[in-house]
């Protein structure tokens, strides 16, 4: 072979070279990453990676099998001010930047966390932590809907409370009417967060009776992504919950270009972020970053910046009570949507009375 006809083969090699270089650096990042988290939240420093072996994201740019109707408001229920920065704004400024849908964001609090700053009264730490989330929503242009029950109560409000709360929550959801509804994993890292899954469930089944929309139903990632034991399904029915430290959303959002405005909403909640009793930040403060930053390495593209910030969802389907459809990519710019797959298949899960707890679910 002639130097000349030499040359292409000697350049392959230089770019597969330096790409292997590359693919070592974002390595190195994501281990250490993830070690940071674990660390911080005491636990083992069992993995390096936050994808489990034999899956990996995949871009999917939607195309719809049959004519979905994607158009219609978003909404979220949450727990307490400060869990929609935390969780979702950035996804939903990159909904918003597709023009093509209106996109009406209704963010519903259950609690107005008041039990959230150590040593202030619930009446000042209520004032000022609604204060806190009507800043951090101008920033985003969402509407908030303060429901005002009690701070850290969720799990064990009396019968009458919990009645009247799944009722309100299903005639929001008849009147908004959303295309996609966003909730916390019913997950056993925060009670508040997990009865907030179970509570949405209950109204949306109220929601389906009445015989309106049923919404695609959409769970955000677990607090900074570490796995946590569910208290809704068995772990046979997700076997990752039990072989895998580290939760893996369905599905993976490219937030790159909307992650610092989020962040500026998020840093609107000074009491969170900031611990005024003892001074100091509080821990977590950082790991919302941090944890945005493993996502994005988890989807990483050939020729991506080292900036690249993701955030994971899980879409629930429930038949009759929410949509088969997940509208999330039909809403999003083309490109900003990553899907779990493994052995080239895609995953999906169809939940039911059968295959999830029942006393927990009639119990609502």
């Amino acid at each position: 072979m002639s130097q000349l006809q030499q040359l292409p083969l000697q350049r392959l090699q230089v770019r597969e070279r330096s790409d292997n270089r590359l693919a070592e650096h974002f390595q190195r990042d994501e281990a250490l990453l993830l070690s940071e988290i674990f660390r911080r939240n005491g636990r083992e420093d069992l993995v390096q990676t936050a994808t489990p072996p034999g899956y990996s994201y995949v871009r999917e740019d939607a195309r719809p099998s049959v004519p979905v109707d994607a158009s219609g408001p978003v909404m979220q229920i949450a727990a307490h001010p400060g869990d929609g920065p935390d969780f979702f704004y950035a996804t939903y400024l990159k909904m918003a930047a597709r023009t093509k849908y209106r996109s009406d964001y209704h963010e519903v609090l259950l609690t107005d966390g008041e039990g959230g700053v150590a040593g202030w009264s619930p009446e000042r730490t209520r004032q000022i932590r609604v204060e806190e989330a009507r800043a951090g929503a101008e920033l985003v242009g969402n509407t908030l809907h303060f429901l005002g029950y009690p701070d850290g109560s969720l799990s064990s409000l009396a019968a009458s409370a919990r009645t009247r709360l799944i009722t309100t929550l299903a005639a929001m959801i008849g009147d908004i009417q959303p295309c996609l509804l966003v909730v916390h994993p019913p997950k056993n890292d925060h009670p508040d967060h997990a009865y907030s899954f179970l509570l949405t469930l209950a109204a949306l089944e109220l929601n389906a009776q009445a015989g309106r929309r049923v919404p695609t139903l959409l769970i955000h990632d677990v607090e900074f992504g570490l796995q946590q034991k569910s208290l809704w399904t068995s772990p046979a029915l997700d076997p990752l919950t039990e072989r895998y430290p580290l939760h893996s959303p369905d599905s993976l959002v490219d937030i790159s270009s909307t992650h610092q405005t989020a962040q500026r909403a998020l840093h609107e909640h000074k009491t969170q972020m900031y611990d005024p009793a003892l001074g100091q930040p509080k821990l977590y403060a950082d790991l919302i970053d941090t944890l945005a930053r493993v996502r994005g390495l988890q989807f990483l593209a050939e020729g991506a910046p080292e900036t690249t910030r993701g955030q994971g969802f899980s879409h629930i389907v429930i038949p009759g009570v929410t949509s088969e459809q997940n509208v999330l990519p039909l809403r999003l710019p083309a490109g900003s949507f990553y899907e779990r797959v493994h052995n080239d298949r895609q995953e999906g899960i169809f939940y039911d009375r059968e295959n999830v707890f029942p006393a927990l679910w009639d119990s609502l």
